[in-house]
């Protein structure tokens, strides 16, 4: 099982799995009398009360720290902390219908603090959405911060199977931080702001400084139901929150030609020999549903590929390697391919555009002198968008990504970075270049989290990762690279489904006559 957490704004964890409760918080009538009583609350303090939240809070945070030692060892706590959490919040709906609002002067600011985490601090989603109107009316008496309501609405749409509005949720997976589907990427800032929360693209990186991991964006499945609320419903949270979600229909135009690189390797992820295959022989799933290939180029064509190299201040003492390794790729690439070198330091340079002239670009690479930061995931981005999207157009793209992991980006993060990858059809060959051991823990972290980064972005392109500490981990991988890219296939196909609503299409690509043989390509791609 897949050690898991879920995150509420980045600072609780819940290791509540989604359920939806039996019981009901409120009636309507109840719900009436607890939003009129937020105007005019309970003042007078009431330690019983705060007695009975505050040893609610403990005992539920006692179990969340037994299982966060070790969530996997402690996978059969779970369901006892999903019950415990459910028996709090109803009792918290019973003060309620009781009291009305409970307030600092009713409970002192420690009480009021685990009422509020009792309330957010579970999964029930039918409470959830009872209590959701009383919240909205506390946040505008200024009880509780908008943040946290956000944070709130965003936990009932993920436990709903909704996208969430503010990117506030996410879950932990084997070492990897996912944020759950959003809503509208291109307004959630927008929506952000309105609610006093910091930038999307700041909470990736204040999750990425806490934890350690990489933080990626889980894509926004097609689904078989419409999952957004209707625009005239008052009630929605969207209405509740003052909140256009103004998104346009899906679509049914012509479809355009998806377009696949394959790299076929055998079980030891060796490129066989000799390896002659037709359109036939391949099977291309979307979606687990198989698509008629109308386009297949054989083996043999040429490539673009670009050396992304980094020369920032932490690599000083492998600048010898990277420029041999750079000079090594340039004599190992074939005739036809056309090759550019691009690095970053203080600045982004393209050290040469793309070229069949390596002995141009053996004398450049000779000639690299820069120092300074180290933008690696900017860096990707200029690359995409200087080179890819102008110059190589109509052609196989790949990028040999030669980096020790220690990023300075000040446009995007990891995050951004994968999705750039996600949406285009460019292999990546990372090359982690390693560093010396025993260092502390949080630098072997830190390590393991930049590893597992680059790992990501090879698996999602269908590249490979690669690790060298010097020339002679090198040995081998110029050779590697070269022939995959020599012996890759491209396959196009107009999809079956010809709904283009912006939803996650994940991929498989098969070989027909030869089970043993695997097949390396881009996950999937989105619908737009």
């Amino acid at each position: 099982m897949m050690k898991t957490t879920v995150l509420f704004l980045g600072l609780m964890f819940a290791f509540a799995a989604n359920i939806c409760g039996q019981n009901n918080c409120f009636t309507g009538e109840d719900a009436k009398k607890v939003i009129e009583s937020v105007k005019s609350p309970l003042v007078s303090e009431n330690g019983k009360i705060r007695k009975e939240l505050l040893e609610m809070r403990a005992e539920r945070e006692k179990l969340n720290a037994k299982i966060s030692v070790d969530t996997q060892k402690n996978q059969s706590l779970i369901p006892e902390a999903n019950q415990i959490g459910e028996r709090h919040l109803l009792r918290v709906c019973q003060i309620l219908r009781e009291n009305g609002w409970l307030t600092k002067d009713t409970l002192k600011e420690d009480g009021f603090e685990a009422f509020i985490f009792i309330i957010t601090n579970n999964k029930d989603i039918q409470i959830q959405q009872e209590l959701l109107p009383v919240l909205v009316e506390a946040s505008k008496k200024g009880y509780v911060g908008n943040p946290l309501l956000a944070s709130f609405v965003d936990s009932i749409r993920v436990g709903s199977k909704m996208p969430q509005i503010f990117g506030t949720q996410a879950v932990i997976r084997n070492n990897v931080v996912y944020l759950y589907p959003i809503l509208n990427e291109e307004k959630v800032d927008e929506w952000r702001k309105m609610y006093d929360l910091p930038t999307l693209q700041g909470q990736i990186l204040s999750l990425e400084s806490r934890y350690l991991m990489p933080v990626v964006k889980t894509p926004r499945l097609p689904s078989a139901r419409d999952l957004r609320q209707k625009k005239n419903d008052k009630t929605s949270d969207t209405a509740i929150l003052g909140i256009n979600d103004d998104e346009n229909e899906p679509l049914t135009v012509e479809t355009n030609l998806v377009n696949l690189n394959v790299r076929i390797l055998t079980p030891d992820l060796k490129v066989p020999a000799d390896l002659k295959l037709t359109k036939d022989d391949f099977t291309v799933l979307e979606n687990g549903v198989e698509q008629e290939i109308s386009f297949f180029s054989t083996a043999d064509q040429p490539f673009d590929l670009v050396l992304l190299l980094d020369f920032s201040g932490s690599t000083v003492e492998k600048r010898g390697l990277i420029k041999k390794a750079a000079q090594r790729f340039v004599e190992y690439a074939r005739p036809t391919d056309r090759i550019a070198v691009v690095v970053f330091a203080t600045e982004i340079r393209i050290v040469s555009e793309l070229t069949t002239d390596k002995n141009a670009l053996a004398q450049k690479i000779k000639g690299i002198e820069i120092d300074g930061g180290s933008p690696i995931w900017d860096s990707l981005k200029f690359v995409y968008e200087k080179i890819l999207k102008k110059e190589s157009l109509g052609r196989r793209t790949a990028v040999v990504f030669m980096t020790d992991g220690e990023d300075g980006s000040k446009e995007i993060t990891f995050a951004d970075a994968l999705e750039i990858v996600r949406r285009g059809d460019t292999t990546i060959f990372p090359v982690y270049l390693g560093r010396q051991r025993g260092l502390s823990e949080f630098s072997e972290r830190y390590i393991r989290k930049s590893q597992q980064s680059l790992a990501m972005l090879a698996d999602e392109s269908g590249g490979q990762f690669y690790k060298a500490n010097d020339v002679k981990d090198l040995n081998g991988i110029y050779e590697q690279v070269i022939n995959d890219l020599g012996k890759i296939y491209s396959i196009g196909y107009e999809p079956k489904n010809e709904t283009r609503d912006g939803g996650w299409r994940s991929l498989t690509v098969k070989i027909k006559p030869q089970p043993n043989l695997m097949t390396r390509t881009r996950r999937g791609y989105y619908a737009n």
